[in-house]
């Protein structure tokens, strides 16, 4: 099965799951935040979204680029179709706040649709060792092989007592943002580059995400600190 193939599959799926994404956030969502005097959306205006948002997936992408990796190429993919919501929904009168904040809503929900994969995992993990430390530091090694592995991520990795260190240097996605303005690594940062502190809940209750600069940021590193407390997080 060739790469070419492989990346057209991934693309018929994400969108996919990605328009299922889209009704399940916008259905009971205002169409200004917090303001329902002005509506709702209803089930024409999303299919008017949804139609939008394909024709500017279609616009965006020359830019991506021909990345080997597969878990390279799904990650930059996902945040394509991030930046094409986003544009659809400034066209639809959305201010730029209220429109990252529902692209964010929408990127989590894709997640938490598709995260069978990652539970599975998870769950054989555990079968291994049921130590939250073991359990995190295994989870967080087998994410460095996909779909953050090389040659796109460039990452140290390592643990020092309760914590793991995860510092990235170059990241496909930031690439992919970087042909673009502020407006748009905007989008990026505070979309892709907050996922990461809710996935840290979903690794385990006593886990917690810090990071203090950001490739997206302007900053040379992502310092990404994965830490395991004594007891979970309230």
């Amino acid at each position: 099965m060739s790469r070419a193939f492989i990346k057209k599959i991934i693309r018929r799926l994400v969108w996919k799951a990605t328009k299922k994404s889209v009704m399940q956030v916008l259905t009971p969502r205002c169409k200004r935040d917090g303001e329902p005097e002005y509506g709702r959306f209803t089930p024409s205006d999303i299919e008017r979204i949804i139609q939008q948002a394909n024709l500017n997936v279609e616009e965006l992408l020359p830019y991506l680029q021909n990345l080997d990796n597969i878990g390279n190429y799904l990650n930059v993919y996902v945040s394509l179709v991030d930046l094409a919501i986003y544009r659809t929904l400034v066209r639809e009168g959305l201010s730029p706040s209220y429109a990252i904040n529902l692209t964010g809503d929408i990127n989590w929900q894709l997640g938490v649709n598709t995260s069978g994969y990652f539970q599975l995992k998870k769950n054989l993990m555990a079968l291994k060792t049921g130590e939250p430390k073991d359990l995190t530091g295994k989870f967080l090694e087998d994410m460095l092989k996909f779909p953050f592995g090389e040659p796109g991520y460039q990452v140290d990795f390592y643990q020092d007592n309760n914590t793991y260190y995860m510092n990235i240097y170059s990241c496909p996605v930031f690439d992919f943002y970087k042909q673009f303005g502020k407006e748009e690594m905007t989008v990026c940062r505070k979309v892709f580059c907050t996922y990461d502190y809710a996935v840290a809940e979903r690794i385990g209750e006593r886990c917690r995400y810090e990071r203090k600069h950001t490739l997206s940021d302007g900053d040379e590193v992502c310092d990404m600190r994965w830490s395991i407390l004594d007891t979970p997080l309230t």
